[in-house]
């Protein structure tokens, strides 16, 4: 489903606010032309309609007032996460078994082997060696998917397997997934939460797109792997939870201060 970055970015705001601090959405000029950057309410207002229209938001219309709330559907959740819940990830139950994917294209045949590392990354599989990649999630309707994109199945091996010998799951994860890239990533965004809080920003349209870049250059890395697959020093769950208070405190701050006697 697509989505203009502005739209994107008031999701994720409800997202992150919390449910209980939706009221700040209610005071639509000072959120929406200092942090999410829509032009005019005329122009804030159509979003918020296709929005709605998408099932990604319910709207609820003061007119009395000229106020408004906007409150986050699952279907918006699922969206703006692009279908990964990273608590939900963490916590998920781990079978003990790998799901893993082999294929044999030639290199002559870049459109399909292009397509299928996309694909490959969009569904988060680590990258073990060769062509060989893995994935903790279970089996679902891959080969369905693989014939979607104009590749041959037969050509594509999926399997279940463990580990035997001497190669650990840990040594699986480290040898599948840049974790230390990803950890690096995470560093940059917690330290740019510290050090920079919404409030004390001149800038709040400049902060938000900030904020957002530095998360998805981890987040679109991050297989989310189950608690007892992650590595012992994994930074996400630190970056999730800061990015989490950062936006709460900054919604309940913005509805203290436009609303100070309620």
């Amino acid at each position: 489903m697509g989505l203009t970055r502005k739209s994107k970015r008031f999701l994720e705001i409800l997202l992150l606010s919390g449910i209980d601090s939706l009221a700040f959405a209610a005071n639509p000029k000072s959120l929406i032309y200092g942090s999410i950057g829509w032009s005019s309410d005329r122009n804030a207002s159509r979003h918020l309609t296709s929005m709605s229209e998408k099932g990604l938001i319910s709207l609820g219309d003061k007119r009395a007032s000229g106020k408004w709330i906007a409150q986050l559907t699952n279907e918006g959740k699922q969206t703006i996460l692009d279908d990964i819940d990273p608590e939900r990830s963490w916590s998920q139950d781990w079978d003990g078994k790998w799901r893993s994917i082999s294929f044999d294209l030639p290199q002559s045949y870049r459109r399909e082997r292009n397509h299928l590392n996309n694909w490959l990354k969009k569904h988060r599989f680590g990258h073990l060696q060769g062509s060989l990649w893995i994935t903790n999630r279970k089996y679902a309707t891959w080969t369905n998917e693989i014939e979607e994109l104009k590749i041959d199945p037969h050509s594509v091996l999926f399997q279940e397997s463990s580990p035997i010998g001497r190669l650990t799951n840990e040594e699986y994860v480290s040898k599948a997934w840049p974790f230390k890239k990803i950890n690096l990533n995470y560093s940059k965004h917690i330290q740019f939460l510290s050090n920079n809080p919404p409030a004390s920003s001149q800038q709040p349209l400049s902060w938000f797109e900030t904020e957002s870049n530095l998360w998805n250059a981890a987040f679109e890395m991050d297989p989310f792997l189950p608690d007892e697959l992650l590595p012992s020093r994994y930074k996400g769950k630190e970056a999730w939870s800061l990015r989490k208070t950062t936006f709460a405190n900054w919604s309940r701050n913005l509805a203290t201060n436009l609303h100070p006697s309620e």
